[in-house]
């Protein structure tokens, strides 16, 4: 299709998929305009990859994505077949960034900067004749059944007070409302996670006016609270081991990795892999655990070999202390806790010490099992499990209630793993909406 139409595409959110949108729509020719209501774009981009940006990932998506169904998922992994992480490098490459692929096949900035990423989206938007408005905030949609609609913004600006209120701040802040008309619209406004970013979870109200349905969003890549007052004794603890996650008795996930033990609970990436199951079962009222393997980096740990080491273990060293010959295996703190757990005393020896109560121990530190009791608040979350479910959108991500508007990113029913698994979501949704939005014909 020729390139000259001008359909008026109006994105709502700044972020990753929004600006993405944004500049795919314009190098399609549309007239596209932001609305954003943070007091600047891309807030969230400068927070991934603590500060480095982990753009995307080049290993096999399947596996690394969840939603609410096997359909969802088959059309996720659709869409990262017609956009896909090689497109994200040549689209970024395209504005001037290089990127660099690490051994798990994260893709990163070369220069290890977000701010370098969030920069060249900005720029392109300016090339392209993008309007950026900040401070933004959407009161109402109103859509035609036929295609386009208005959107009623109220753009905050801060005004000077009067120089004779001494006792307030000088300046105050006043909306400025009006009717912005669009062809297209777009919503990018993000989930819940991260609310000092701007994802406040104001796009999932206005999908539901708009007559979508939203799967109850949750936290997800977040840190897991458990019952158990030794988690104080524990906090600040970082080991390599092997977490699974059992729900209601079964076991649903495995990660290994390094694990962080906190006041509260556990964290950590392998944590983060399987939280939003966790979210979703406590939601549900389903019983969740935890079991820790702290020993798993010993790869005999099951076998006689390992069993006949510990026993002559115990004979060499049967001055030193329980608490003490654990410590040769694990961080001290958890030595100490597994003994406490196990009802031996702190300064007892190990040749003071049946040896069914070592084995005990050992057996615990193979298997320690914590109950959840809930996820991190959306404070503390990368990103939300939940949101419009997939078969409310079109393969372009236009919804099915109303044609002419687009739902895009997070605010979709579809979060993955670490590792710019969630990031590359939100440059294929916005590059092929966007894409669609600026070669439909209008009406």
């Amino acid at each position: 299709m020729d390139k000259v139409t001008k359909n008026r595409v109006v994105v709502v959110g700044g972020g990753a998929s929004g600006l993405m949108a944004a500049i795919a729509a314009a190098e399609n020719g549309a007239k596209v305009t932001i609305l954003e209501h943070q007091d600047r774009v891309g807030r969230k981009i400068l927070m991934t990859g603590n500060g480095r940006c982990n753009l995307t990932n080049m290993s096999d998506v399947r596996g690394k994505y969840y939603s609410s169904d096997s359909d969802s998922l088959d059309r996720i992994y659709d869409t990262l077949v017609r956009f896909d992480a090689g497109k994200t490098r040549d689209f970024f490459k395209r504005l001037g960034l290089y990127t660099k692929e690490k051994r798990d096949g994260g893709v990163y900035p070369v220069s290890e900067q977000a701010a370098i990423v969030l920069d060249v989206l900005q720029s392109a938007c300016f090339r392209l004749g993008v309007c950026i408005r900040t401070n933004c905030e959407i009161t109402a949609v109103r859509p035609v059944r036929s295609g386009g609609g208005t959107v009623s913004v109220a753009q905050y600006i801060c005004v000077e007070q009067e120089q004779k209120k001494q006792n307030r701040d000088k300046s105050r802040r006043i909306a400025k409302k009006e009717e912005i008309r669009y062809d297209q619209l777009i919503l990018a406004t993000g989930g819940k996670a991260a609310p000092v970013s701007g994802s406040d979870g104001s796009g999932y109200e206005l999908a539901k006016r708009l007559g979508h349905s939203i799967i109850e969003p949750l936290p997800a890549l977040v840190q897991l609270r458990c019952e158990g007052f030794f988690f104080k004794a524990l906090s600040g603890v970082r080991a390599q081991g092997r977490v699974w996650l059992l729900i209601d008795g079964q076991e649903t996930a495995s990660e290994e990795g390094e694990l962080q033990l906190t006041d509260y609970g556990i964290s950590g990436i392998p944590v983060f892999q399987m939280s939003r199951l966790a979210s979703r079962a406590i939601y549900d009222g389903r019983r969740c655990e935890a079991g820790i393997n702290f020993i798993s980096y010993i790869a005999q740990a099951n076998s006689g070999v390992f069993d006949e080491t510990i026993d002559n273990h115990m004979k060499t060293f049967s001055y030193k202390t329980v608490e003490e010959f654990l410590s040769g295996l694990v961080h001290k703190k958890v030595a100490a806790v597994v003994c406490r757990r196990n009802g031996i005393a702190s300064g007892k020896t190990v040749g003071q010490t049946k040896a069914a109560k070592i084995a005990d121990c050992i057996r615990m530190l193979a298997d320690f099992r914590v109950k959840i009791t809930a996820p991190n608040s959306f404070e503390n979350a990368q990103v939300c499990c939940g949101g419009v479910p997939l078969d409310e959108v079109d393969e372009n991500f236009m919804s099915r209630r109303y044609s002419g508007i687009y739902i895009v990113g997070e605010l979709l029913d579809c979060d993955g793993i670490c590792g710019g698994y969630n990031l590359q979501w939100a440059w294929a949704t916005g590059a092929i909406a966007g894409t669609d939005a600026a070669l439909r014909t209008v009406p």
